[in-house]
């Protein structure tokens, strides 16, 4: 999903936001060729930090480190080690619902967000509910409806509140405890750059959200309007 000419500053950084969940959804996708391809050339780093530049608020992040070595047999050979192979289960799982708790509950939670705005799983990625990747997808779907939103004349407080809602009950909650799992794992300097990212990204973003939010109750409705 994308969208041109932008006119407002609000639109500007919703548009960022809404290309930076997309962003960070496909690096945690399993690896073909053409992400290995520019994960390794510095493509997928120096999207992130144009994106993130562009953003209001500061992640000081090390996008160094959002780059390859090697070969591709041996960075698609670390993520299956990472993320999907294992006994029983893989040592860094990417499904929130192994990290929080009661995992049938936190399936059934998040299908619910995902029906109230019309969305299916099989719309996403194909991964399961708690999956990283359709966490990040469906944050990159509220920002692009709130970027619609603004450029229609609409109020947008109804999709930051869901945002702000979707990020405090599930992507801040447990991304800290995946971002310390990983460290113990010797994984490669992309993933550990990746996950501390998205998570740096998510509490940031949770934390301007509620500041905008709070502005925004301030504000007369006619004035909004």
């Amino acid at each position: 999903m994308q969208i041109d000419a932008l006119t407002t500053p609000e639109e500007e950084t919703a548009a960022a936001r809404s290309s930076l969940y997309r962003l960070l959804a496909d690096g945690f996708v399993y690896p073909d060729k053409a992400c290995f391809a520019a994960i390794k050339a510095g493509r997928y780093r120096d999207d992130a930090q144009g994106i993130c530049d562009a953003l209001p608020y500061d992640l000081e992040p090390a996008y160094d480190g959002l780059v390859a070595s090697g070969t591709y047999m041996d960075f698609q050979a670390e993520y299956l080690r990472l993320f999907e192979l294992g006994t029983g289960m893989p040592p860094c799982p990417l499904f929130s619902g192994l990290f929080q708790g009661g995992r049938k509950a936190v399936m059934e939670e998040l299908t619910r967000f995902y029906h109230f705005f019309g969305l299916s799983i099989e719309q996403g990625s194909g991964e399961l509910p708690d999956h990283i990747t359709t966490e990040l997808e469906f944050m990159h779907f509220l920002t692009f409806k709130e970027l619609m939103a603004l450029r229609q004349g609409e109020d947008a407080v109804p999709c930051r509140r869901a945002q702000a809602d979707f990020l405090e009950r599930q992507l801040v909650s447990w991304l800290p405890a995946l971002e310390e799992r990983l460290q113990k794992l010797e994984p490669p300097t992309f993933y550990v750059a990746l996950v501390w990212l998205t998570s740096a990204v998510t509490r940031a973003e949770l934390d301007s959200l509620r500041q905008t939010l709070e502005r925004t109750a301030t504000i007369p409705l006619e004035v909004r309007a």
